[in-house]
Formats: structure tokens, sequence, C-alpha cells
């Protein structure tokens, strides 16, 4: 070769046969530039909001970090430290599953032979009555009532309003999703199925809730309790698979109130995972802050900041006005929102079938 590096391949015109100190010295030399890209992208994309996706999308990437590159890094640094020394968790009944069945079909046993049903549980107490009541009772019926008692002692039925109906469901606090499900209409799946087609239309589970109270009332059979079921899944790995869902649609979104013509969807994209990148940085931080045992207002000053970021990073990087920039992040955010809403939603259809 007449020059230092190939004009075909850009390899350089090197000896094969390196010694130590130059393998040493081209480990620290790379190690170094990594910094220095890793620093200075990330300076600029914190400062700077959509100069990089400007200066990527004109060619001048040499001296700032890959975005795919810095994303995985930063992400992968976040949820580490988001799931560290956590551990999943599943359907949670009472005092769990064998314990809860148990005494449910002890109960159960019990007032089968006393001829007891489960509406009588909240009867009267043999401890409010005089022994000359006893007295005056047969044998039959202060059986049953002894039975009574003990059935009362053993059911897993929850203290509550007879026939009352709840669901409770949070998701993303703390990296899971929380369903509580409490019923306490129905003893059993027989009784649903028997007495549900009868109801009146303003009493009856229809559509999606009336799976949800089926498979609730099968949860309750499965594990032995008659009153509430409680389902906690961690999004540890779901989440992190979710975002490569998340991630184009963003840039759908994005892409949908910017001229086609002038840019492409490809732009969009890197603007996305720029945007991504400082959101996941930002939240990086707060759950850093928070481990210190400060979290007043945090998650909501963080997504204030997030948006923020995005209405500046949209003015910085297609060049409009603040009020035109501020009305299509509102409505990029509000598209996002159900976006991810709507996932999490998916999420706990799929946690209630696993339970």
């Amino acid at each position: 070769m007449e020059e230092r590096y190939c004009s075909h391949c850009g390899q350089e015109n090197t000896e094969p046969k390196e010694s130590i100190g130059h393998l040493i010295g081209h480990f620290i030399e790379d190690v170094t530039h990594f910094d220095s890209k890793l620093f200075t992208t990330l300076k600029d994309l914190v400062l700077r909001p959509g100069f990089l996706t400007r200066e990527y999308v004109a060619g001048r990437r040499v001296q700032y970090l890959n975005p795919i590159r810095m994303y995985i890094f930063i992400s992968a640094v976040f949820f580490l430290v988001l799931f560290a020394g956590r551990k999943e968790e599943g359907t949670v009944v009472g005092e769990g599953h064998a314990v809860n069945l148990f005494r449910q079909r002890v109960a159960d046993s019990l007032r089968d032979v006393g001829g007891v049903s489960p509406q009588d549980v909240g009867g009267e107490s043999l401890r409010g009555k005089g022994g000359s009541g006893l007295r005056s009772e047969g044998v039959d019926s202060v059986r049953r009532r002894v039975n009574q008692e003990l059935a009362a002692s053993l059911d897993t039925v929850e203290k509550g309003k007879a026939g009352e109906e709840s669901m409770f469901f949070s998701a993303g606090a703390g990296g899971k999703i929380v369903i509580d499900l409490v019923q306490t209409r129905y003893h059993s799946l027989r009784e649903y199925d028997s007495l549900e087609p009868h109801l009146p239309d303003s009493l009856r589970h229809t559509g999606f809730w009336g799976w949800v109270a089926r498979r609730n009332m099968k949860l309750k059979e499965e594990h032995g309790g008659r009153g509430h079921i409680r389902i906690e899944k961690d999004l540890e790995h779901t989440i992190p698979k979710l975002m490569f869902v998340f991630l184009p649609l963003f840039a759908l979104y994005t892409g949908w109130f910017y001229s086609r013509r002038k840019y492409y969807y490809v732009q969009h994209a890197i603007f996305s995972i720029h945007f991504h990148s400082f959101a996941f940085l930002i939240f990086l931080v707060l759950t850093l802050v928070s481990l210190l045992g400060v979290s007043v207002g945090l998650v909501m000053g963080g997504y204030l900041l997030v948006f923020a970021y995005l209405v500046a990073a949209l003015r910085g990087m297609y060049g409009q006005s603040w009020g035109l920039s501020l009305v299509k992040g509102i409505l990029v955010s509000v598209l996002y929102a159900v976006t991810i809403g709507l996932s999490m939603w998916v999420l706990a259809v799929v946690a209630i079938l696993q339970a």
C-alpha cells in the first residue's frame, strides 16, 4: 500500500505481530475515546434538546455516540437499578393456597353435615345464648349451630358487605401490575353459573367484566379464597421488550404531525431514541434519589420534566414555534399515553389468565 490506510476497506497498514505494550496502549485509547464520546453526547442530550437528532440527520455523527448504542446502555442501567433485588410475585389469597383450600373444604363439609348453607355464616352466635336456651333445643339443633360456629370460624369469606364487588388495578407502580378483585356475592363457580343468567341486566356481569368475574370465582375456588384475590405481576422482563414496540410507535405518532416530504420516518425514529434515552436518564437519577429516602413528588416532577423536554426537543429538531411545538407535544403525549394504557390492560388480562 502506498498510504497508511487501505483505499478499499480502510484497514490501517500495521505490523500484524503486535507487542503487549501496543495492545495495552490501543485499549487505553479506545476506552478514553469512548468516554469522551459518552460525556459529550450526554451533555448535548441533556442541555440541548433536539440538537443530537439534528446533528445525526445532517451527517455529523463521528464525535457522538451512536444513538442505538447510547439507548441500550442507558436503558440497561436504568432497568438494572429499578428492578434490583426485586422478587417476582404471583397470586396472593389470604394465608396461601394450601391453608385456604383446607379451611374452606372443612367449613363446607361442616355445613353439609349440619344442614347449614353458606348464607347462614353470619347467623346468631351460641355465645349470646344462655344455658336454658340450649337445654330447650333439640340435639340436632344444637349440632347444627355448633357446625355453623365452626364453619364460620374456618370460612375464608372476608368480612364485609354481602354482595360487595370491586376491582382495583394499578400498573407501573414500582414496576409491577397489581390487581385486587373483591367479590362476595357468590360462594362458588357453580352458584355463579346458575344464578348470574337470571339476574336483571343492571346487575349482570357482561362482556369483559363478566369474564373477569367468572375468572375471579375460578381463581378463588382453586386457591381456597372466597372473598378477595390479589394478583401481582412484575414487569421486569416485559417492559424492556415492550420498549422495542413503543419506540417505533412514538416515532410514528411524531411523524403524523410533520411533513412527509421534508422528513423521513427514520429521522423520527432517531428523535424517538434520543427522547427515550433522556427519559430513562432522568428516571434513573430519580430512582437513585428515591433510594436515599426522598420520594415526595419525584414521579410527577419527572413526568413534567420529560414533557417539557419533549416540547423543547420538538422545537430544537423541527424548528417550529414554541406554540406549535407545545400543541404537538401534547397530542403526541396523549397518543403515547393511550398506547401505554392499553398495553397495561392487555398485560393485566394476561396476568389474570396466568394466575
